[in-house]
C-alpha cells in the first residue's frame, strides 16, 4: 500500500514539472525566432542618426560608422553607467569600471568633447588604438576588454568610418580618471599561472 501511494506520488510530481516546465518555456520570449534586426533594436535606436550631416559624402561614411559601432557594441563598455542603467543621453561618454586581475581600467569618453574626449585625440591617434590597441602613450590595450583583436580585420575605410561618425557625436564633458597600465610579471611563472590558471612552471 505504502509503495503504491510513492509511486502515484511520484508520477504527480513528475507529471507537474513537466506541466510546469512546458508553461515556463511557453511564457518565455521566443528569442530564437526574433530576428538580429529587432534583439538588437534598442541599442540601434541609442546611437544618434548622421541624418544631420549635410554633406551627402560624409553623411554616408558617418553611416558607415554608425553600423560598425553599433554591430560592435561599443556602447557595452563605452556607456555611463547609472542606477538606472545606461545613460542614453550621454551615449559613448565612457566610465563603465572593470576589474581584472591585470588592473582597473576604465572606459574611455568617446565622444568629441575639447577636454576630456576624443577631441584631444588625432584622427591617427583613434585609428591606431582600433588597429593595434596601442594608445598614444605607448601602452597597449587589454584585448580581453578592449577587442582591437577583430577591429584590425577591418579596412582602413571602416576605421576611419569609425572616426568620422565619432567626431559627430554630441560633445559629452565626462572626465574620466587616468588608469596607469598594469605592472609588468618580473617573474615568468607568473605568466603561465595567469594564462594557464596554474604555476605550471614550478610544478615539474
Amino acid at each position: 500500500m505504502v509503495r503504491t501511494i510513492f509511486k502515484w506520488t511520484l508520477i504527480v510530481v513528475v507529471v507537474l514539472v513537466v506541466v510546469g516546465f512546458g508553461a515556463f518555456l511557453y511564457a518565455v520570449p521566443p528569442f530564437f525566432i526574433t530576428s538580429p534586426e529587432d534583439l538588437a533594436q534598442p541599442v540601434n535606436d541609442a546611437a544618434p542618426p548622421v541624418a544631420g550631416i549635410s554633406d551627402p559624402a560624409e553623411r554616408a561614411l558617418a553611416g558607415r560608422g554608425r553600423y560598425l559601432v553599433v554591430t560592435s557594441d561599443c556602447m557595452g563598455c563605452h556607456q555611463l553607467p547609472t542606477s538606472q542603467g545606461p545613460d542614453l543621453q550621454r551615449f559613448l561618454a565612457g566610465g563603465m569600471l572593470f576589474n581584472t586581475h591585470e588592473g582597473t581600467y576604465v572606459a574611455r569618453n568617446l565622444t568629441p568633447d575639447a577636454e576630456t574626449g576624443l577631441a584631444r585625440r588625432t584622427d591617427d591617434d583613434v585609428k591606431r588604438v582600433l588597429q593595434s590597441g596601442v594608445f598614444p602613450d605607448g601602452h597597449i590595450a587589454s584585448y580581453r576588454l578592449m577587442p582591437w583583436g577583430s577591429y584590425t580585420n577591418w579596412t582602413e575605410e571602416d576605421r576611419h568610418a569609425v572616426v568620422v561618425y565619432l567626431r559627430h557625436l554630441k560633445p559629452v564633458r565626462h572626465q574620466i580618471a587616468d588608469v596607469k597600465p598594469p605592472a609588468s610579471f618580473t617573474d615568468p611563472a607568473a605568466i603561465e599561472e595567469v594564462f594557464a590558471g596554474k604555476d605550471y612552471a614550478n610544478s615539474r
